[in-house]
């Protein structure tokens, strides 16, 4: 049996009286080619059903999106903030809530979803890399979206390096923020050149960790990254 792992979706515009629950199809295939069930879970109005349903899956992927509102880690929006969403936001903080309650519950976090999970466990946010970072690199890539850019460096040691490896890793790059202060209990465990936080993960728990870019378009060049997700899903019971 495959394990079924739940997949946040986003609430986006659709006709004017009809908003989408979405999710790119690119985080439904690498979970199923790791073995395991995606089962996408929709913004509710109602958060006791938004829990309801996390209770059913053994996993939960947290994906990409729009920038988190600063509100949640106390900040006033800076100019160059992107669009928001109080939906996402409301889902991405009941499935982190969630996750903190239970340690043992596998967890990835992909582009926006470490930042989610970073803000909504009391950390902060970078709101705007170029400028903060000076001399970052390139985080918004102008390459086919699988392609690796720019490398980013490992801790030895981190539950991150038990699934990819400790050498550096070339990654792909799609986001203008990132994890500043990490929240308590968690640990920064991978950067780019410039500083900039790749990869963040909690201590103590069995598998809780997110990543800046997005592994699910490199898993058909990268077998690092297809190590990620097999990793994600035997820790939720598949393989």
């Amino acid at each position: 049996m495959r394990p079924p792992i739940g997949i946040l979706c986003s609430l986006t515009s659709g006709a004017s009286d009809s908003p989408q629950n979405t999710c790119p199809h690119a985080y439904c295939r690498a979970v199923l080619a790791a073995g395991g069930a995606p089962v996408l879970i929709p913004y509710s109005e109602d958060p006791d059903a938004t829990t309801t349903a996390l209770s059913l899956v053994r996993a939960v992927l947290i994906t990409g999106g729009v920038d988190v509102d600063p509100q949640a880690y106390g900040q006033e929006p800076q100019r160059a903030l992107g669009e928001i969403s109080p939906q996402r936001d409301e889902i991405d903080k009941v499935a982190v809530d969630f996750a903190l309650r239970r340690p043992d519950l596998p967890v990835l976090g992909i582009c926006r979803g470490v930042q989610a999970l970073n803000a909504f466990a009391g950390g902060t946010l970078i709101q705007d890399i170029p400028s903060r970072v000076p001399e970052a690199v390139k985080h918004t890539q102008n390459a086919p979206n699988w392609h690796g850019t720019h490398s980013i460096a490992i801790e030895p040691g981190s539950v991150f390096a038990s699934a990819v490896g400790e050498a550096p890793l070339m990654v792909n790059s799609f986001h203008h923020q990132a994890v500043d202060e990490p929240a308590e209990g968690f640990r920064i465990v991978a950067r780019a050149r410039d500083g900039v936080c790749e990869a963040l993960e909690r201590e103590g728990a069995r598998f809780c960790v997110g990543v800046q870019f997005h592994p699910e378009h490199m898993v058909g060049h990268q077998d690092r990254l297809v190590a990620l997700f097999s990793r994600f899903v035997d820790e939720a019971g598949g393989g």
